[in-house]
């Protein structure tokens, strides 16, 4: 177990991270990355199957601005900070099968990045989560195709998992003709672990309210105030609290 590195850090405090987490975490000293990484191939194959008529069944991410080319970033979640989607896990058995061996699992994703493609840099919601990339299909290594967190540039590898801090600015590209596949998942690091539903209530309430205050105008202008921001804030998150404790019940 890896001892605690720095205090727990959110996003929606408006504070810069200065935690001293490495930029990517040890996978040696992880005991479940040996088991996810013997079971790549059983995953990518599940992957091949569902885009083989059509690679459009993954989205694209929620922010096109996110993406150098709108749309061209695009992903598929079958697990969202606790809450599992049934109908996407139903196209992956062998797949979750896999991750349920992984405790504390919090999200799963498959996260597509078409050739001349950037994300850009960015920082995560909170320190609390190992996030991890596991190579699927890597059209080249960097500096042609790979991933950066804080200073530290690396190369995805088929059958290889990343796992880094994603409170540190990060960002990744693919400048080759190919696409590039990779399974995102998210685990509540241990020192964190008895607080997830804690912790990820107030993940999901800082996001659905930003979206909520980007969608609705009058909502943006009742919450112009910090204490009326504050104040939907604490609301959306015992609305998400309850939900995901509901949820874990059946689950």
């Amino acid at each position: 177990m890896q001892k605690q590195l720095s205090p727990l850090w959110f996003s929606d405090t408006g504070l810069e991270f200065n935690g001293n987490e490495p930029f990517y975490f040890d996978t040696n000293s992880i005991p479940w990355v040996k088991h996810i990484e013997s079971h790549w191939e059983i995953i990518r194959d599940e992957l091949r199957d569902f885009v083989a008529t059509d690679s459009d069944r993954l989205l694209p991410y929620a922010n096109a601005e996110m993406s150098s080319r709108p749309n061209k970033w695009r992903t598929l979640g079958l697990m969202f900070w606790t809450k599992r989607s049934r109908a996407n896990c139903r196209n992956f058995p062998k797949t979750m099968k896999a991750l349920n061996q992984i405790p504390s699992l919090i999200a799963v994703s498959f996260n597509l990045l078409e050739g001349g493609t950037t994300i850009k840099a960015h920082y995560g919601n909170t320190n609390a989560i190992y996030r991890c990339h596991l190579g699927l299909e890597i059209p080249a290594p960097a500096p042609q195709c790979g991933f950066r967190v804080g200073n530290d540039i690396r190369s995805w590898n088929e059958g290889k998992l990343l796992v880094f801090c994603d409170a540190h600015e990060h960002t990744a590209w693919n400048n080759s003709a190919r696409d590039r596949y990779v399974m995102i998942i998210d685990v509540m690091r241990p020192e964190f672990a008895h607080s997830t539903l804690s912790i990820s209530s107030r993940v999901l309430a800082s996001i659905y309210l930003e979206v909520a205050q980007q969608r609705f105008s009058l909502l943006k202008r009742l919450t112009a105030s910090p204490r009326m921001n504050n104040l939907a804030f604490t609301l959306f998150r015992l609305f998400f609290l309850a939900g995901l404790w509901v949820h874990s019940l059946f689950n």
